[in-house]
């Protein structure tokens, strides 16, 4: 195993007992899984992206809406076992009117497949994440003996994320007639028992080490009873910066079972529109210089008053560096051709001669450590009241925003 946390301190969530005794979670606990699987593929602890992740048992497709936001993927198979559902819900995997006004910088391919978790198919080579949330307890004994195989045998993703109920917490809960808090679950685990089974797992496959984490807070005086929910987070050796035990399978047996049920089906696919950025690096650089110096023009705390000129920070340009895998030699041989002048650390840049009443004043919305901006907090004359934004733009609530009691169930 390894020890595992959640970015940025994790989630801000509890749970508590309201006036009439029932356990409530806020927000609520399906949220609190998407929100956390987003989080643990988006974590920079592992040092690069996910382009092709598959969601099994993604039923209404919720989590879609996060997945298609994270950086970096490419490619996203939902997959589920009820057709029926996939198809009255495939318009949620088509592209928005946003979508077309403000291009992604990347590709997305979204397709939706009917198909079973255990099922060996070609469409799942080469998945980097897998996320199966709510699912194991769904399946029969067979199917789920058959799961790690599929995916820790054949896939070799390089993460796996399941989450699963923790019995251990029923005690807060009123249990259906089959003792469990679903009708369709053919089982329950303690946190021993779920830790058995992940344990299980890496000592079949030892390219893994796993780490289980939870969300879905009991209350203060109940915390002996773990999460709600219990997530197990697989991740291959390799993303942990260790040896592989065995080597990675070049060539992977897919399984040709003649059955129709077993293949998967093709229910929907959607290509994403997105900018295709034909400029060269040099050219990529010289525009980003350009549009920080114009902007860096009209930040106070950059001028220097001694000397009459703006000495702008070549940080400033680290980050967009870094992302189009470009060096520092590279950009300061593009700035000397374009006569930019650069002194030591700093790019030099003579006064501005526009009427100061027209600035704009950038300093509080500017991150030195990020080089990065935020003009939400900005319209086109007038800056917004304090009541109207936060710090940097980040809008407060609305008195109608929407609350999701109504979805919070325990599947």
């Amino acid at each position: 195993m390894f020890s595992y946390n959640l970015p940025d301190g994790g989630l801000r969530a509890r749970g508590f007992i309201n006036a009439q005794g029932e356990i409530k979670f806020d927000p609520p606990v399906f949220e609190q899984r998407y929100t956390t699987a987003v989080r643990i593929l988006e974590d920079p602890l592992w040092g690069q992206k996910f382009k092709k992740v598959v969601d099994f048992g993604c039923a209404e497709m919720r989590l879609l809406s996060l997945l298609r936001r994270v950086d970096g993927i490419e490619h996203i198979l939902e997959v589920d076992i009820n057709e029926d559902l996939l198809r009255s819900n495939k318009l949620k995997a088509e592209p928005l009117v946003s979508d077309y006004l403000k291009k992604r910088e990347g590709p997305l391919r979204v397709e939706l497949f009917k198909g079973s978790i255990d099922a060996s198919v070609a469409e799942l080579q080469n998945v980097d994440a897998v996320i199966a949330l709510e699912i194991i307890e769904h399946l029969y004994p067979k199917t789920l003996e058959n799961v790690p195989k599929n995916i820790f045998g054949f896939m070799q993703p390089k993460i796996a994320i399941f989450s699963t109920p923790n019995s251990d917490f029923n005690v807060l809960f009123t249990m259906l007639p089959n003792g469990f808090r679903h009708d369709d679950h053919k089982f329950e685990w303690t946190r021993a028992e779920f830790k058995e089974w992940a344990l299980n797992i890496c000592q079949q496959y030892p390219n893994y080490k796993v780490a289980i984490i939870g969300v879905g807070d009991a209350p203060p005086d109940k915390k002996e009873i773990g999460y709600v929910s219990q997530i197990a987070i697989f991740v291959r050796r390799d993303l942990l910066n260790h040896s592989l035990i065995e080597p990675l399978c070049n060539q992977i047996r897919v399984d040709c079972n003649p059955d129709p049920d077993f293949q998967y089906k093709e229910i929907f696919a959607v290509d994403f529109p997105y900018n295709i950025d034909e400029r060269s690096k040099e050219e990529k650089l010289l525009d980003e210089a350009r549009y920080q110096i114009s902007r860096c023009q009209r930040v106070d705390r950059y001028f220097n008053r001694d000397l009459g000129v703006y000495q702008v920070p070549l940080t400033v340009l680290k980050d967009y560096i870094e992302n189009i895998d470009a060096t520092m030699d590279e950009l300061l041989c593009v700035l000397k051709q374009d006569d930019i002048e650069v002194k030591g650390d700093y790019i030099i840049l003579p006064e501005h001669d526009e009427d100061e009443s027209s600035y704009r004043h950038y300093d509080d919305c500017y991150d030195d450590d990020y080089g990065t901006w935020d003009d939400a907090r900005y319209d086109n004359e007038n800056i917004a009241t304090d009541d109207e934004v936060g710090a940097c733009g980040g809008s407060s609530p609305g008195k109608d925003d929407a609350t999701y009691e109504s979805e919070e169930n325990w599947d």
